[in-house]
């Protein structure tokens, strides 16, 4: 079921650029076609890709998307069709005239670059691989590009003569991870026209900023009934990979690829009874997105946040809410339940709803719940009345969500201690804004940004925080509010937690969204990195890179927003006593008046001495510089454009800062 806004964007291609050392945890490569998709509404704008991983620690999920039901009767019965590879005939494969190591084989070996383990399925022995190239080796560029490489079991299936029904569940277990990886499992009835049932796309990425291999080995089950309704009598399965790139890509880098790995295929008759939860939320997303017209500034998407303040949750309390699915082959009477556990506790239910095989409902529960100060775990789940079956109740497995509520922070991330990797705000390449979507839906005073320096920023590199309006009405929309000053980081910065304040509070209005987060500077040798964390069981998404130069290959020398995936490591904070920190780091020895201008104002010094004054507009770009040794001195920059901009005054180490608003 997609309920995304569909919104297609414009096609990059990019040099990959393969990075060997921590130092540039950054998203360098191609960009794809986004189409918002799944069940989350996601910015207006252009993927920012993945830079592959490598020399970092793969930590295998552990996670199962399949996971089993609780119950422990639903147990999947014996397969009636099986196959661990161990007959090379039993499967045909079609490499697009390649040669190894590239294309699908079928052996006991690990024939990739990426992987030193074979998967650790339940038969061991044979098992079938995917690879495209060894860039370790032949270097980027050398692995081939625009193939697609399927494997298709040799022979019909006779579903009917041997389970005797079409309600059919198919699993296997693979191994593997993505990057631009399409790995797609397909069915046919008749040998020619194959559809796909499955694929790869709910996994993360893993690159440089996050991500992870699949579980080893991970489970995959399909309820196959659908595709082969009537024609049960022959039935192929294939797997199937390419890019999730357009096939016209030019760019050989896109098609790397890790590796997948296939064994211990099976077929087995669908349970009577059985549950399934997807795409559960607490921050009310579906109520939201049933409501969602797009037609003016108070639009809300309603995102999860990991952290929530006390005043929000008094308005918006959480929502449990979930697409819930029957994946058993009898109809059900299904509801959708919570717990929450902590300093309260609170439970609930959806009404019932019956569903047929395969059907399925998005669902909430009620009531919502408004806690106090403190840490929650909310659990969910899918629940149906299975009685006439030998079975009271089945359950679906559990969707888990720590949540806190607190007394001034908002956040997305989970926290330091599920450091996934880093975004480049600044360095020789860079120049970015890092930010996420906020929503607001009490009136509340923003002080200070806080941010999760990684540590391979370098001391002595410059930050600041920055805050947009988002308007869904307008062709640009993204409207520039404020910027703090130059934040300078410390030794004690890096690794660690910082506030960033605010000159002036910002007032932000209930119904609104707002863009939020860290910029920084281009420069020779400092570094800068925000933190990112990234859970796929967390919707928390809409996060963003604006690449305000236009410096990325894909910008074109354009200033250009991207949707990023992992969360960037960004957090509101309207604690008011915040604003104390302001003289730490902005004490100013200049004024500038009259302060809005119309391009013509006046420097004033407290006291004499040489500077150099700097004029800085939001992109970072210089319009004015000059040295002065006056305590007055009038500046005209009548004509250019209205907005927002940074008066530096320099003089050796010392920098001093003020905003400027030209109307």
């Amino acid at each position: 079921m997609n309920k995304g806004i569909c919104l297609s964007y414009s096609i990059f291609v990019a040099d990959l650029i393969i990075k060997k050392t921590k130092m540039k945890k950054i998203l360098l490569s191609a960009c794809a076609i986004l189409v918002a998709s799944a069940t989350f509404a996601q910015s207006k704008m252009a993927e920012l890709p993945n830079e592959i991983a490598n020399e970092f620690t793969i930590e295998v999920a552990t996670e199962n998307p399949f996971a089993t039901p609780l119950n422990s009767a639903l147990a999947p019965p014996p397969p009636f069709w099986f196959d661990n590879f161990d007959t090379l005939s039993a499967w045909t494969l079609d490499n697009s005239g390649q040669g190894t190591p590239n294309g699908w084989t079928i052996d006991g070996a690990v024939d990739g670059w990426y992987f030193s383990s074979p998967i650790s399925s339940s038969s061991g022995g044979n098992f079938a691989e995917l690879t495209n190239g060894d860039p370790s080796s032949s270097g980027p560029g050398t692995w081939p590009s625009n193939v697609t490489y399927t494997m298709t079991s040799a022979n019909p299936i006779d579903v009917m003569a041997l389970a005797g029904t079409d309600a059919v569940m198919l699993s296997f277990e693979e191994f593997g991870a993505r990057f631009n990886d399409l790995q797609e499992v397909q069915i046919s009835t008749d040998g020619i026209n194959f559809t796909t049932v499955a694929d790869n796309l709910s996994y993360t990425v893993l690159s440089q900023s996050g991500g992870s291999a699949y579980a080893n080995p991970s489970v995959r089950t399909v309820n196959i009934q659908q595709y082969i309704t009537g024609n049960a009598s022959s039935v192929w399965i294939r797997f199937s990979w390419t890019t999730n790139y357009p096939t016209q890509a030019t760019d050989p880098n896109v098609w790397v690829a890790y590796g997948w790995m296939i064994d211990d295929v099976q077929l087995y008759e669908l349970p009577a009874n059985l549950m399934s939860i997807e795409d559960a939320v607490t921050g009310g997303y579906w109520i939201d997105y049933q409501n969602y017209s797009a037609s003016g500034l108070n639009t809300m998407i309603g995102l999860d946040y990991t952290v929530t303040p006390l005043d929000q949750v008094a308005v918006r309390p959480f929502s449990c809410e979930a697409l819930i699915r029957n994946t058993g082959g009898s109809s059900q009477s299904a509801v959708l339940k919570y717990d929450v556990t902590g300093s309260a506790t609170y439970s609930g239910s959806s009404v019932a709803t019956i569903l047929a095989g395969s059907d399925s409902a998005v669902v909430a529960a009620t009531p919502t719940f408004s806690p106090g100060l403190g840490n929650y775990v909310v659990e969910m789940w899918a629940e149906a009345d299975s009685a006439g079956a030998g079975l009271v109740i089945t359950n679906s497995s559990i969707e888990t969500r720590n949540i806190e509520v607190s007394q001034y922070l908002y956040a997305k991330d989970e926290g330091a201690a599920n450091l996934a990797g880093g975004y480049a705000v600044g360095d020789s390449d860079d120049q970015n804004q890092i930010t996420s979507r906020f929503e607001i839906y009490a009136n509340a005073d923003l002080y200070s940004l806080r941010v999760f320096i990684d540590d391979v920023s370098t001391v002595g590199a410059k930050v600041y925080a920055v805050i947009y309006e988002a308007d869904s009405t307008a062709s640009n929309s993204l409207f520039f509010l404020d910027k703090s000053d130059d934040y300078t980081l410390t030794a004690q910065d890096l690794g660690n937690w910082v506030d960033i304040p605010f000159l002036n509070p910002i007032s932000l209005l209930a119904g609104y969204a707002y863009e939020f987060g860290i910029g920084g500077y281009q420069h020779p040798t400092d570094i800068s990195l925000v933190g990112t964390t990234a859970n796929p069981a967390l919707y928390n998404g809409e996060h963003s890179s604006f690449d305000e130069l236009g410096l990325s290959t894909q910008s074109a020398g354009s200033p250009t927003w991207y949707y990023i995936t992992s969360t960037p490591m960004v957090r509101m904070n309207f604690e008011p006593i915040i604003q104390s920190a302001i003289s730490e780091f902005g004490v100013s020895m200049f004024d500038v008046y009259p302060n809005p201008s119309l391009g013509s104002f006046t420097i004033a010094l407290e006291e004499a001495g040489e500077f150099t004054v700097s004029v800085i507009n939001v992109l970072g770009q210089t319009v004015y510089t000059n040295v002065i040794d006056s305590e007055l001195t009038k500046v005209n920059l009548t004509g250019i454009s209205k907005g927002m901009y940074t008066v530096e005054l320099s003089s050796g180490d010392v920098l001093y800062t003020e905003k400027l608003i030209i109307e």
